[in-house]
């Protein structure tokens, strides 16, 4: 059973997202061509006619996996947001990554999805591994990073594997899955280091700022720059975008309609003038390659 940790009152944290399997970003791609697929032997509302869940045997069927298997992959596939909980339906985000990169494999999809997932604080090893304890150790061990949760042990079962479990995947989806083409950790031996990452296209960094300000600034009409780089959960620091490469980039976005960037006098701020969201940018980004 997945543990959760309730904390001042905000949702549940969540210890284990991939509930012991790797995060197999091909498997997620079938995943999201079978959903609609799906659809076709979906529970239906009899008054309506509309589909009202898809099961994990719909998806199976489709996918060609067990029932189980099935529900650890839509277990991922929730965190990374391209699926909703319990009816298994694409997320508009889903939809579009479905829509333009099939094999999910797409650097701009996958620096968007590293920061849907681990900018959730619900999403308690994922977010604390790259708010807190990346910025701070460019080089570290696995032990040192299953070390930095040992305050979580008393909320735990004892001998509870799950910590140790997620953070042998989350480092495997970043060394051997497709999140490694981020080149943001890289295994040297037996210790893991801080790598160059790859460059952000700038719509996609539009996209994480659209998506910081909707979670972690609602109702904010401005962001600072500063924020941007270094706040927690933000996009630069999430990413660890080094900061030349994101004013480079908010440069590059002064052309977009819906963004402003203002430098001048005491000003040093984005402004999203449409409140358009992260999904929109994307299309953006997907359409420009």
């Amino acid at each position: 059973m997945r543990e959760k940790v309730r904390t001042n009152g905000m949702a549940a944290s969540k210890f284990q997202l991939t509930k012991g399997y790797r995060v197999d970003f091909g498997q997620l791609a079938r995943l999201l061509q079978a959903a609609p697929v799906a659809v076709s032997s979906a529970t239906y509302d009899a008054d309506t006619g509309a589909t009202t869940r898809i099961t994990k045997s719909d998806l199976a069927q489709v996918v060609g996996l067990s029932d189980a298997h099935i529900e650890h992959l839509c277990s991922i596939a929730v965190g990374l947001g391209l699926i909703q909980a319990v009816v298994y339906k694409l997320t508009p985000l889903g939809s579009l990554i479905a829509h333009y990169d099939s094999f999910c494999d797409d650097v701009g999809t996958l620096w968007f999805l590293h920061y849907v997932v681990a900018s959730d604080a619900r999403h308690t090893v994922w977010n604390r591994f790259a708010n807190e304890f990346l910025p701070e150790h460019t080089r570290f061990s696995l032990l040192d990073l299953r070390a930095s949760f040992d305050d979580l042990k008393a909320q735990m079962p004892p001998k509870s594997k799950h910590i140790a479990i997620e953070t042998t995947n989350l480092l495997d989806a970043y060394t051997e899955q497709a999140f490694s083409r981020l080149a943001y950790v890289r295994a040297d031996g037996d210790v893991f280091a801080l790598s160059y990452r790859e460059a952000m296209p700038p719509l996609v960094l539009a996209a994480c700022i659209a998506r910081f300000r909707d979670r972690h600034r609602p109702g904010a009409t401005a962001l600072s720059v500063e924020e941007i780089l270094t706040a927690p959960h933000s996009p630069g620091r999430i990413c660890l975008l080094p900061a030349d490469r994101v004013r480079n980039a908010l440069e590059h976005l002064r052309s977009q309609s819906g963004f402003a960037l203002e430098s001048r006098a005491d000003l040093d701020q984005v402004r999203l003038t449409d409140d358009m969201p992260d999904t929109l940018w994307m299309e953006r980004y997907y359409a420009s390659r």
